[in-house]
């Protein structure tokens, strides 16, 4: 019975001591409930992978492969029943071991194993459903036993504990995100699409669960329990009413069941008197109301270790007028703004950026900085973990700024202005205000408060206009849906931050190309990943592999790719409908794009285009609205005043 009895033996003791809280205190019927209930359903998760163990391991192997398919659904039905809760308390070994994505994943923390190959439900379901997959049973059968150990192995230490209400509900939320981002995307069913279908028993998964607050709801809080229960009905209708994952609407069920239920889910913790908390190992902040609200990620935990807050209105006016400042070039030239210009939100519709050396030009494509703070990777080749260490590499850059801080420094002590601005910003904060730390964070402020959540798109998402066109609306519904883009670029950013919690940043290998020529495509060299000169990327499925930028406000930020080699949206439309580079017919080793061309007609093309351009937005963002009148001369006040030119 493995660990079956080792569950039920801790049954009757997990249910009734909460880990950390007072043990005279016992928990109510509503988080007991789902606790016995989530290891029944572990416990059924367990057998489905014995059984297809045992089903794999038969000596027919090859006449039982329909059965093999058969048992692989069933496996994952089982896991979606316990998804919301498994992940929720175990989401790196999750991503790691059980349900991430059919590629090789570094494993930092382990000392015994640099890369773990790919495994689980995942890489399951994408060798099952492959065309050589008569070639690859043996491999299913390593898989499914590789499942087993590791599904055992966290279940001697994961089950028992005791649930409180107040996870109970942000594990819901959290898995209406998940059904929404990862689910209905077809992110989590690489080889199946049976995404739909998954998504109804993680819905019903959930909906049992949330029943169970029933005999300990308030008064004040009934209405909005019925509500709710409402809502994870007219899910179930929804999913039923259509299955074709090509033609579901996945804008109908954003607006009328996934935002709906994550807010009202808030209200009814907050009228039951449940208490919230914001986990250190979740972005996702727990006191928003709609995935696509600006402050749904929680910035302030990605830059956590930046050196001071940086969501002070101090600090980000200061960074905001040392964002134009030529005083932190080595020659007084070069400011964030020739490369990040507002007016061309925060690019420089060039191919690759200017250098402080005339006629040369930097490796790769000036990427905006709107939205640049929902990420815990930065640069295309992800070479830094935080926006002020950005600000250093610019600074020291022989080709860029070429000036050290202590330089910088020295300049802006000798302004009244800035001592005063700094001194403000940084009161009380170590023994000199104008340094390094406080100069890298300054910026950093101001980067990170470039947001661009008032798009059309975000006010249709959010029910405050009740109006977009019918060609955005199946745009979207493409972009989330048949044509893929949704796997990699992440609701409601649209960049590579991964959902539900938001902590991790993707990397692409998309055999990138020079050019769109489809007949005679040339491979673009650039190592990206691989080549950051950081020990922990240095694997070879990072070769060639960028960052996934976000696609909000694409349609000013011309030309595109980190090689700046597409001049269009429909150049880049069609790169994808090929199937990246190695649907052209390149050879990568570790293309994390699908080769199988995506057959969009041109009217779905033009409906994804139409799409992303409802994501523009550069309300407040303009240059005209950032330079303050004290400083309209600054520049020919720093040639005046500066004693080291």
């Amino acid at each position: 019975m493995k660990f079956y009895s080792i569950i039920i033996a801790g049954l009757s003791l997990c249910v009734f001591f909460s880990t950390g809280e007072n043990k005279k205190k016992l928990p109510n019927v509503s988080a007991k409930a789902v606790t016995e209930a989530y290891l029944q359903d572990f416990i059924l998760f367990q057998k489905e992978i014995d059984e297809l163990v045992a089903l794999t391991s038969k000596s027919q192997i090859h006449s039982d492969l329909f059965e093999i398919k058969k048992q692989i659904k069933q496996t994952r039905y089982a896991y979606k029943r316990v998804e919301f809760i498994f992940d929720y308390f175990q989401p790196k070994y999750n991503y790691q071991f059980i349900n991430g994505g059919p590629l090789p994943k570094v494993a930092h923390e382990n000392a015994d194993v640099d890369v773990i190959p790919p495994n689980g439900l995942q890489t399951l379901d994408e060798i099952i459903y492959s065309k050589d997959v008569e070639t690859q049973l043996q491999e299913i059968l390593e898989l499914a036993k590789q499942l087993n150990e590791s599904i055992d192995f966290i279940a001697s230490n994961h089950l028992p504990s005791q649930m409180t209400d107040r996870q109970i509900i942000e594990a819901t939320r959290t898995g209406v995100i998940r059904v929404f981002t990862l689910g209905l995307t077809g992110f989590d069913t690489p080889g199946s699409a049976n995404a739909i279908e998954e998504a109804k028993v993680s819905m019903n998964a959930m909906e049992v669960a949330f029943l169970n607050f029933e005999k300990n709801t308030k008064q004040k809080a009934l209405n909005k329990f019925l509500e709710i229960k409402s809502l994870f009905q007219e899910a179930q209708q929804l999913l039923e009413s259509n299955s074709d994952f090509d033609f579901f609407d996945r804008m109908n069920f954003l607006t009328k069941i996934i935002n709906p239920i994550y807010k009202e889910l808030y209200h009814f913790q907050q009228l039951n008197d449940i208490p919230s908390e914001q986990l250190k190992t979740h972005a996702q902040n727990y006191s928003t109301e709609n995935l696509f609200e600006e402050d749904f990620i929680n910035t302030n935990l990605l830059s956590e270790f930046s050196y001071m807050p940086l969501d002070d209105a101090n600090r980000i006016e200061l960074g905001k007028i040392l964002f134009f400042d030529p005083i932190l070039s080595k020659d007084l030239k070069m400011s964030c703004a020739s490369c990040h210009d507002p007016n061309k939100a925060f690019t420089d519709h060039l191919p690759k950026s200017k250098t402080s050396i005339e006629g040369i030009f930097t490796k790769r494509n000036s990427m905006t900085l709107i939205d640049a703070g929902y990420t815990s990777r930065f640069f295309w080749d992800m070479r830094d973990f935080n926006l002020e260490k950005q600000v250093a590499h610019v600074v020291n850059d022989s080709l860029e700024f070429n000036i050290n801080f202590y330089e910088i420094s020295a300049r802006l002590n000798q302004s009244a202005t800035y001592v005063q601005l700094f001194e403000k910003a940084y009161k009380g904060v170590g023994k000199k205000r104008i340094n390094r730390r406080s100069i890298s964070n300054a910026i950093a402020a101001y980067v990170n408060s470039l947001k661009s959540f008032n798009s059309p798109f975000d006010q249709y998402a959010r029910g405050e206009v009740d109006h977009i066109s019918k060609d955005a609306i199946n745009g979207f519904n493409l972009f989330m849906g048949k044509a893929a883009c949704g796997t990699c670029h992440f609701a409601p950013i649209f960049n590579g931050t991964v959902p539900p919690y938001y902590i991790e940043a993707e990397s692409e290998v998309l055999g990138m190309t020079l050019g769109l020529d489809t007949i005679h495509p040339q491979k673009d060299l650039d190592g990206g990943r691989l080549l950051n000169d950081l020990a922990r990327d240095e694997y070879p499925h990072f070769l060639n592999s960028m960052k996934t930028v976000t696609i909000r406000n694409i349609e000013l930020t011309a030309p595109y790719m980190h090689n700046g080699l597409f001049a269009t949206l429909d150049e880049v439309v069609e790169f994808y409908n090929q199937g990246g580079g190695v649907g052209m017919g390149l050879e990568y080793e570790y293309p994390t794009l699908s080769s199988a061309p995506l057959n969009l007609s041109k009217k779905e093309k033009r409906d994804i285009i139409t799409f992303m351009n409802t994501l523009t937005d550069t309300t407040g963002l303009t240059h005209q609205n950032i330079i303050f009148p004290e400083f309209e001369n600054h520049s020919s006040w720093n040639q005046r005043n500066l004693k080291n030119k």
